[in-house]
């Protein structure tokens, strides 16, 4: 009995050094394999379409890997590249005084406050400027780690690819070596697949899509650095009620404040019809009758990941947060049982 307590105390020891050291080496690409396992996730349909007309696992998961490639990761590059030259510039104008942007509306806001209320000093200027150097500061650390950032790509682009072609033994691999029972592992499993689905496909997607649809709205009725207000009309389309009112609205007083009345009201009518309608009409297609996690917990657990993560923390936060409570669903289960009996 004694010799079994010593073999199973060295074996445990021994599991949990081994485990230790496992972490230790993937650590450093948790992140880029988070990512790749997203998108898998998110694309597998696809790749499952596509297996019947080239009836080979290798040279399909091969074609995905080039399709993510040239039409999700390098537009969203050169986007990430855009946002970061008109934060930079906004940024600059706003520290050298010569303010010639909605900015402009600021000021006017500042005044009118202080007019009723006098002796209250807002500081938005120093608010937006913080806003546009964290923007800034993110951006440039993504773009100008340029071998690690292709290191990241290249390893990130190998773990996608061997997602798509071995996933669903991969699953069953890990399922097998989990101490958890096979039907828990497969409700992780099940509910992990479904926030990919419900909150990353019907929620980020959507917002992303939005802030396309903002910016290019901006670009036909002259509003200035239509790109980095259309991907901060993207974040606010994450937060409950507000979505991307909270960008459009004072950008339309600016254009009404400046003269162009017509663009204002252009601006509007874009915002209500062409952005506002997006969520109605592509929700039900995206993402069906699956359930969906609530927008304030998507919007915290967003801007907590980026938080933790960087920028790769809108996709990684909600990841996050279905594990969460996917475990707390468990363990409520298992309590229940154990009260029971």
């Amino acid at each position: 009995m004694r010799q079994l307590n010593y073999r199973t105390g060295f074996f445990l020891t021994l599991l949990i050094l081994v485990t230790v050291l496992v972490f230790l080496i993937f650590r450093p690409y948790l992140v880029t394999l988070a990512m790749a396992g997203t998108l898998a996730v998110i694309l597998y349909p696809l790749y499952e379409k596509l297996l019947p007309y080239v009836r080979n696992r290798s040279i399909a998961a091969g074609l995905m890997v080039l399709f993510t490639f040239a039409l999700v990761l390098l537009p969203f590059a050169l986007i990430g590249l855009q946002i970061a030259s008109e934060a930079q510039t906004t940024y600059e104008n706003i520290s050298s005084g010569s303010v010639t942007t909605p900015l402009d509306l600021l000021h006017r806001i500042e005044i009118f406050v202080q007019n009723l209320v006098p002796g209250v000093e807002l500081n938005l200027d120093e608010y937006v400027s913080q806003g546009l150097q964290w923007i800034t500061g993110i951006l440039q650390k993504l773009f100008t780690g340029t071998m690690n950032t292709i290191i990241m790509i290249l390893l990130g682009s190998i773990a996608y690819y061997y997602m798509l072609k071995d996933g669903k033994q991969l699953v069953e691999n890990i399922i097998v070596l989990s101490p958890l029972t096979e039907a828990e592992d497969r409700k992780i499993a099940n509910k992990m697949a479904l926030a990919v689905n419900s909150v990353i496909r019907g929620s980020l997607i959507i917002a992303v899509l939005q802030g396309i649809m903002t910016g290019t709205g901006l670009m036909i009725f002259g509003v200035p650095s239509p790109v980095l207000f259309g991907s901060l009309a993207a974040a606010g389309a994450l937060i409950p009620t507000a979505g991307t009112a909270i960008v459009i609205t004072p950008l339309v007083l600016y254009l009404f404040v400046t003269g162009s009345t017509g663009s204002a009201i252009g601006l509007a009518f874009w915002g209500l019809l062409a952005v506002g309608l997006l969520d109605n009409f592509l929700h039900p297609i995206l993402v069906g009758r699956s359930t969906k996690m609530h927008p304030a917990f998507i919007f915290f657990s967003v801007i907590g990941g980026i938080a933790l993560f960087g920028m790769v923390g809108f996709i990684l936060g909600p990841l996050t947060m279905t594990l969460f409570f996917a475990l707390l669903d468990i363990f409520r289960k298992e309590q229940r049982q154990s009260t029971d009996s």
